[in-house]
């Protein structure tokens, strides 16, 4: 009869499907608490590999001594994910990395939802100016539909928000559509 039910058990599982969510990264304290991060490398980010991929700034990591620059580069979007970048903080007076991981959106939130019935264009390549302090990080430009027609909307800096991740604007290709989803913050 054990393994009867066994048997039935491992059959619900195979049929409904089982879904692993990776644990968010825990964030890392560095033994350096009287050195801050320098700001963050002004960096040119190239074209993308395609409309809908999403840039990672670089970052500083601390090398035991001193930090070392790891440089920025594109990753390939993952369905109802959200890549979070890596950051550093000061959270009672030592400075803590926030390594960066992907995170599942949930939902829109207020975000300006259209659907559009061509393909975002290649996204620009951007000269990223120096940021206006250690605690913000760098919005991709992006293309939005507007009147009838892509339009383009520059990349800015934003500040971090405790305890939320930003969700970048994106694109979804549905069928012969394209649905836009605006950037928003989203409960971390």
């Amino acid at each position: 009869m054990n393994r009867a039910l066994l048997a039935i058990c491992v059959a619900m599982l195979l049929v409904t499907g089982c879904t692993v969510v990776p644990a968010r990264p825990a964030a890392v304290v560095v033994a350096a608490p009287t050195i801050a991060p320098p700001p963050p490398r002004v960096e040119v980010i190239p074209a993308a590999p395609a409309p809908n991929w999403y840039w990672v700034n670089g970052h500083w990591q601390w090398e035991g001594h001193d930090y070392v620059w790891v440089a920025g580069h594109w990753v390939e979007p993952r369905v109802n994910e959200v890549f979070v970048q890596a950051h550093w903080a000061l959270e009672g007076g030592v400075w803590v990395f926030h390594p960066a991981h992907w995170q599942r959106i949930r939902g829109s939130g207020n975000a300006l939802v259209v659907t559009a019935p061509k393909p975002p264009p290649p996204p620009r390549v951007e000269v990223v100016p120096a940021p206006p302090g250690r605690e913000y990080f760098w919005v991709n430009g992006h293309w939005r539909w507007e009147h009838g027609d892509h339009v383009w909307v520059a990349g800015h800096w934003e500040a971090y928000r405790p305890g939320f991740v930003w969700v970048p604007a994106h694109w979804v290709a549905e069928g012969n559509a394209w649905r836009y989803v605006g950037g928003h913050w989203q409960a971390s």
